[in-house]
């Protein structure tokens, strides 16, 4: 067809008059040929995206064919091309022959045809009695018209049968053909019946649809009216601003001028004062220096009569000006010069605290999630930084202005920045990669004021080549099997003795510097375990899996007790044989139920919060827990016995994924460091192995000799802990 301007009868991917239209998902039409071309070109044959809006549309195996036809587009597309043979602007061809122009129009067959076919047409029995009218007279060209509105749609399958009824079955438009053919057994209708209940479904979704768009005209209003406050207020605020600070400016310079007034006063007072006591000084200089000239003169040129009678005079005189010497200040007056008192410092703090511009995003209610606190040099550090409204609830949008600094406590250089990545939805992605070890402070502000707990302490180590670990760097000897290891941020470290019933403690030294609790039987007072096998450690405090007595003990890292909670059972807030223990950063405790074949969580204060065990629909679920560990995402890594797999969970209990399979046997111990290496322990007499992984699952390295392989964790230097359970020690790589 010939090109044409009206735009509704014209595909926007051609900028030709349809053919075949067929509808997206979205509503938009196109071409059937021009949506192959784009499909067969695109990275997917199960999806397209518009050209017009780009939302997706998915197709079936049918591609292209499974997409509605737009009857009402080919209408528009006929009517198009009629008009430009009104208008003498294209030429339309005859449908029979496809080489003479168009001349006359049937309108019972809905055909153009040209002077030849039309001599045909009426000369043949089927269409002897058709309407044949002139494309070119007035009178024919309203009949046409008329024609082409209500020119019968064909079936795609039987091109010579008219469509004139529907599947409510296939929500397809059928011939009669279609009808006594695959269709039969299917409910149909005649299309004038359906299109009656249809349209008034059509009326009843357009009422819906029409409230919903009056609704969002509404809140579009709303927005920007408030838009339009916003700016105003924006303008207003910074009038303010301005106001204050060209007011503080004046009190500045008028403090100025009255302190360099101040300081002129002073000068010239000391300078008057010492200008005085210089004169003074000078007359007394002139009267020494002729006195002494006197005295000379006397001794050495007068005779004894001369001499004899002079001297009481002379001697009177010097001794006179010698009292007024010695009554005489030497010392210049005023000699602390001119003191002042100019320290910026406080009120150079008082500035930067100086007034708040609030709204929208609060910094002192967003959060990173800094599940480990430590970090490598040279390696890339990444964090999810979630901000929040006035309620603490996530925000929604993005366009805040993060910024993020870590800096070496202790040291006068520069921090670096760090890189964020603003992800649109109320997150920022939050990079940077330490420069030097140490201690750190890492700085995330919004609009330049801290998120809550801003500044971080974050402790910077050396990187480490796990792949090359053979022997310990230190071993910690205990009197029974070593069950779990924990250390505290003072490098102490915290051993679960099962076999003694207690918690022994060793300083970084390698000292045993304390035990904590004592033996105890079946319901153990609160100072006493009965074969603790699980230790962690959250802070200042730590919680111990009181493993005989099915339940968690809560002390200070001194072994102060302070609660208790658990108990024998398989209901909420009970437990069986309970081993491994992991706190998540919100602090709530999660504890491997292994009897019980599934993980218990609780709030810091004891209070049951849900279970987390996996489902057999999806091989998830749990058989024997023992191990767990938080990765730097904040999900939890299970490391089950039975299974011999590593499972991984969200914090809710939802399954996302598992490993190991053919790697590890027996795992009891894990732990992962804030690169995302995975250490895991083996229980077992035939495989009791340390086993490293990289974050993608995949063998690092494999450390072997030991006699059974219980707990595992890793310190903030990145030195790794190994229980050797019954080898009755802690290795320390």
């Amino acid at each position: 067809m010939a090109s044409n301007t009206n735009s509704s009868a014209t595909c926007g991917i051609c900028s030709e008059l349809y053919q075949d239209p067929r509808m997206l998902n979205c509503l938009h039409s196109f071409c059937k040929k021009c949506l192959e071309k784009r499909l067969d070109e695109g990275p997917s044959k199960s999806s397209l995206a518009c050209p017009t809006c780009n939302e997706s549309s998915s197709l079936s195996s049918r591609g292209i064919e499974s997409l509605s036809k737009d009857h009402r587009k080919t209408y528009e597309a006929e009517v198009a091309e009629f008009e430009g043979l009104i208008k003498g602007d294209k030429s339309v061809f005859c449908d029979h022959c496809v080489k003479g122009q168009a001349a006359f129009f049937c309108c019972s067959c809905c055909e153009f045809l040209c002077e030849k076919c039309a001599n045909h047409h009426r000369s043949w029995r089927k269409t002897k009695n058709h309407e044949l009218v002139s494309c070119t007279k007035e009178g024919g060209k309203e009949n046409i018209f008329k024609s082409v509105a209500h020119k019968p749609l064909t079936c795609s399958v039987h091109s010579k049968e008219s469509l004139d009824y529907y599947c409510n079955t296939c929500n397809d438009l059928l011939c009669i053909r279609c009808v006594v053919g695959k269709h039969k057994e299917h409910a149909y209708e005649e299309m004038d019946s359906v299109r009656e209940k249809e349209k008034s479904e059509l009326i009843s979704c357009l009422g819906k649809t029409e409230a919903a768009k009056d609704k969002l005209k509404n809140s579009i209003l709303q927005v920007e009216k408030v838009m339009q406050g916003v700016q105003a207020k924006h303008k207003e605020v910074d009038q303010k601003i301005n106001d204050i600070f060209n007011h503080l400016q004046r009190k500045l310079k008028a403090r100025k001028d009255a302190l360099l007034a101040k300081s002129a006063d002073v000068a010239l007072g000391k300078e008057t004062a010492l200008t005085l006591q210089s004169e003074e000084l000078k007359i007394m200089e002139n009267a020494l220096s002729e006195i002494c000239s006197k005295l000379e003169s006397v001794t050495e040129k007068y005779t004894a009569v001369e001499m004899l009678s002079a001297k009481q005079p002379i001697t009177i005189r010097a001794q006179q000006l010698l009292d007024n010497f010695d009554k005489c200040s030497l010392d210049p007056c005023k000699l602390d010069i001119m003191p002042v008192s100019l320290s910026s410092t406080q009120l150079e703090n008082e500035i930067d605290a100086f007034g708040a511009v609030c709204g929208g995003c609060m910094p002192g209610q967003s959060t990173i999630d800094l599940v480990k606190p430590t970090a490598a040099v040279g390696k890339e550090r990444k964090l999810l930084l979630t901000t929040r409204d006035e309620n603490g609830k996530p925000y929604t949008r993005g366009g805040e202005l993060v910024k993020v600094s870590l800096a070496l406590m202790g040291s006068n250089e520069a921090g670096i920045s760090g890189v964020v990545v603003d992800k649109k939805d109320g997150t920022y992605g939050i990079s940077f990669t330490p420069n030097a070890a140490g201690e750190h402070k890492l700085s995330i502000t919004i609009s330049n004021e801290q998120i809550e707990e801003s500044p971080f302490a974050l402790c910077v180590r050396q990187p480490r080549d796990y792949a090359s670990l053979s022997a310990s760097s230190r071993t910690f000897s205990v009197s029974s099997s070593s069950g779990d290891v924990a250390v505290d941020d003072d490098n102490n470290v915290y051993i679960a003795e099962q076999g003694y019933h207690c918690i022994s403690v060793f300083n970084q030294n390698g000292s045993n510097v304390r035990t904590i609790g004592t033996a105890g039987g079946s319901g153990s007072a609160d100072g006493q375990f009965s074969g603790p096998l699980g230790i962690a450690l959250k802070g200042d405090i730590m919680y111990v899996a009181d493993t005989d007595n099915n339940r968690i003990k809560k002390l200070s890292l001194d072994g102060k007790f302070i609660s208790k909670f658990g108990s024998s059972g398989s209901g909420n807030g009970q437990l069986s044989n309970p081993r491994g223990i992991a706190i998540d950063k919100n602090g709530r405790v999660f504890v491997s139920d292994y009897s019980n074949r599934r993980v218990s969580v609780f709030q810091s204060d004891g209070e049951f919060s849900h279970h987390i065990q996996g489902s057999a629909a999806d091989d998830s679920a749990l058989s024997n827990p023992w191990g767990l560990a938080f990765d730097n995402d904040g999900d939890l890594h299970v490391a089950d016995y039975s299974s011999h797999l590593i499972k991984v969970f969200t914090p809710k209990g939802n399954f996302l994924s598992q490993y190991g399979s053919g790697i590890i046997t027996s795992p009891a111990g894990i732990a992962i460091d804030d690169e995302g290496l995975i250490f895991i322990g083996e229980f077992n007499s035939t495989s009791s192995r340390l086993i490293i992984l990289n974050a993608q699952h995949q063998q690092v390295h494999t450390l072997q000799n030991f006699n059974y392989v219980d707990g595992v964790c890793t310190d903030k230097y990145g030195n790794v802990f190994v229980c050797d359970y019954k080898n009755k020690n802690v290795m320390k790589y």
